[in-house]
């Protein structure tokens, strides 16, 4: 493969997140290299990527077992350092080409936690080894990390000074794995180094949502879902993503609700 660019990223996460007694506010720092080698030779139609995940730090946080949870998260999430990818033109991953280097990865690291605590790391181990016999929802997963979510966001808006609305489903930011109806507003703006894309997402009443799902997973049976997203994405005449700045309010109910701040930017 021959490298088409190299660009290098941080990405600042803050959050505030209250679910049922616990509340917390953290912040992580992570640094990123995502490389392009332009089309995928077998399907030309894609577009090859490489992500690096470099390092992530838990910067700032109230309650010591966010420390110990996050800590904890990252180390799962260190055989996914590197993704090997396929992208189409509209922003989705459509091949995962290192997934046996990440299987190897996951190998090594079960065997680490069958020796720490076998019992405590049955259902982890179980789950992850499903997910990865899964590629389609390994790939969705994929999709949904914090730098993943920013790239592919706006990944198909062009410099045409037009607004377009558009109505889609994106899984939840909170962790908790249910699908989220929205209405989207986008607007591009060109200007003489690039062009910005500033985006708005709101809760579509009309759209479906599985709250069967979501008794079983809270144990909650009274809603109140709200959700708003306010985004904007700067990108150079060449289409590389300089910067990326997205809040995210979402709430189930009066126990479950998150305040979530992303901002990416090139280093």
């Amino acid at each position: 493969m021959e490298k088409v660019f190299e660009n290098k990223y941080q990405l600042t996460v803050r959050g505030n997140v209250k679910m049922l007694s616990m509340m917390d506010s953290f912040t992580t720092v992570g640094t990123y290299v995502l490389s392009g080698y332009g089309q995928h030779a077998p399907k030309p139609e894609l577009q090859e990527y490489v992500l690096e995940e470099h390092d992530v730090k838990l910067t700032e946080y109230y309650d010591p077992n966010t420390y110990q949870l996050i800590e904890y998260v990252n180390k799962l999430a260190y055989i996914y350092s590197r993704q090997h990818l396929c992208i189409n033109s509209g922003g989705a991953i459509k091949g995962l080409l290192n997934l046996p280097e990440i299987r190897s990865k996951w190998d090594k690291l079960k065997k680490e936690l069958m020796q720490i605590n076998p019992i405590a790391a049955f259902e982890i181990i179980r789950n992850k080894d499903r997910e990865l016999s899964n590629p389609p929802e390994l790939i969705e997963n994929l999709s949904n990390t914090h730098f993943m979510h920013l790239f592919l966001y706006a990944f198909n808006a062009r410099p045409d000074n037009v607004t377009y609305e558009q109505q889609r489903q994106e899984r939840d930011r909170m962790g908790i794995g249910f699908m989220v109806p929205l209405k989207q507003t986008y607007t591009t703006e060109k200007l003489d180094s690039g062009y910005v894309v500033n985006t708005e997402s709101s809760l579509d009443d009309k759209g479906r949502i599985d709250k069967n799902m979501l008794s079983k997973v809270t144990g909650q049976t009274e809603f109140d879902i709200k959700h708003y997203t306010q985004a904007s994405f700067t990108r150079d005449n060449d289409n590389n993503l300089l910067t990326a700045e997205m809040k995210v309010f979402e709430q189930l109910n009066n126990d479950y609700k998150s305040d979530l701040y992303l901002n990416l930017e090139s280093v």
